[in-house]
């Protein structure tokens, strides 16, 4: 009787898996990988013309209305495309060598250094590669004091479809770059 009984259940649970309506599978855009792939080239040329000291080049590829957010707290204040321009002229000025080693720092390696898009939460995510998140290690030796410094940065660029860098906001130890200059 236990086995004719459980036979039954068995087969009403098949019959109720079976007669339930499919599940509505959520269609979404796919990835642009294409236009990941072209914004990913804008800032690693804009990371170039940096270790290039070419101010001109990067300039170039800054949209004139840039907003730029400082790596040290300022109260959260937007700056302008001239503001930045100036800090990085400030860097080419006070380092030589300036060179840019692309990854996240892992146990054993460097993983991708190039981001775009998430899946959570799940409220706000996005397959859109406009914005994109990098994360590397910066070197130069101080021009003045000739120490060997170093940095890891993570910056977030926002790329309009002309290919221009239309707002950046950085990420790093400002006081601790000016802790290895000063270390005896």
């Amino acid at each position: 009787m236990k086995n004719q009984l459980f036979g039954f259940i068995v087969l009403m649970l098949l019959a109720l898996v079976a007669c339930a309506p499919p599940v509505a599978v959520e269609e979404t855009e796919a990835p642009d990988y294409a236009a990941f792939d072209e914004r990913v080239e804008v800032v690693r040329s804009f990371i170039q013309a940096h270790c290039d000291e070419d101010l001109n080049a990067q300039s170039a590829i800054l949209s004139d209305t840039l907003q730029w957010s400082p790596p040290q707290f300022n109260g959260n204040v937007w700056l302008g495309k001239a503001d930045y321009v100036a800090a990085l002229q400030n860097y080419h000025n006070e380092f030589e060598g300036i060179t840019y080693t692309e990854g996240i720092v892992m146990a054993d390696t460097l993983a991708n250094g190039m981001w775009s898009g998430s899946i959570f939460p799940e409220g706000t995510a996005s397959n859109s590669p406009t914005a994109i998140r990098q994360y590397g290690t910066w070197t130069a030796t101080h021009t003045e004091s000739g120490k060997e410094v170093g940095v890891k940065w993570f910056g977030l660029s926002f790329i309009n479809d002309a290919g221009k860098i239309v707002r950046i906001s950085e990420y790093f130890d400002v006081h601790g770059l000016a802790a290895q200059i000063a270390a005896e």
